[in-house]
């Protein structure tokens, strides 16, 4: 079964063929620019899961948080533009967006005060946490440009 991420690398090479013929509209020019984002997301996440340390030392991982952190932090802000909103997608946005800031919420909770109890432990973590993050940002991103 593909990921999103395949599916989204399938859909980049689609366009890119339109792209290639001089034939893209600017309604797929928009989307297009949200897929090339949502990829560098999902790719950003998926590096962060593969280069969390495997150490019980606390120094190294609050670095590789740091900046794993700093990505979810920009997230919640970053590309509030799309499809124009009825007062039922507002609150749709709103709604994904609070549950977003919940999930990231949960997790900061949790790293503050996170003591390791085997050299795999923050990897695992991170992996659990870009995994729950993923889907509630995707849910997120739909508010604005549903593909």
């Amino acid at each position: 079964m593909a990921t999103t991420l395949d599916m989204y690398y399938q859909n980049k090479q689609q366009l890119n063929a339109i792209i290639a013929e001089h034939k893209l509209t600017m309604d797929q020019l928009f989307g297009y620019q949200e897929l090339l984002y949502r990829i560098s997301i999902l790719e950003s996440c998926m590096n962060f899961v593969k280069t969390a340390p495997v150490t019980s030392d606390v120094n190294a991982m609050s670095f590789h948080y740091k900046i794993v952190d700093a990505l979810f932090t920009c997230m919640l802000q970053e590309r509030q533009f799309g499809i124009p909103a009825d007062e039922k997608l507002k609150k749709q946005r709103a709604t994904a967006l609070g549950n977003l800031q919940t999930v990231i919420t949960s997790f900061r909770k949790q790293f503050q005060s996170f003591a390791p109890t085997a050299p795999e432990s923050y990897r695992d973590a991170v992996s659990k946490m870009v995994n729950t993050v993923l889907p509630a940002w995707l849910q997120y991103r739909f508010t604005y440009i549903p593909f």
